[in-house]
């Protein structure tokens, strides 16, 4: 269970940051879209941006959960 646990760990360090920046990046593209076309609208939003925005928020808040744990784990020896 200890070995689960650690390779949690680190594959959230690793993956959290990068499904963030997925949900960033796709959030962006919709308001530029919305912004710069006058015929774009938030209602024609596809599954898959859906998907991607609620991943980034996801991994948002697992991420900082995790960044707290790595403060107990190295800073605290």
């Amino acid at each position: 269970m200890k070995d689960i646990k650690r390779i949690w760990f680190w594959f959230t360090l690793v993956v959290c940051p990068l499904l963030i920046m997925l949900g960033v990046a796709t959030f962006a593209q919709l308001l530029g879209e919305y912004v710069y076309s006058p015929k774009y609208s938030f209602s024609s939003l596809s599954s898959f941006q859906i998907v991607f925005m609620a991943g980034g928020i996801c991994a948002l808040s697992i991420f900082l959960t995790t960044i707290k744990e790595a403060k107990i784990r190295f800073f605290t020896k």
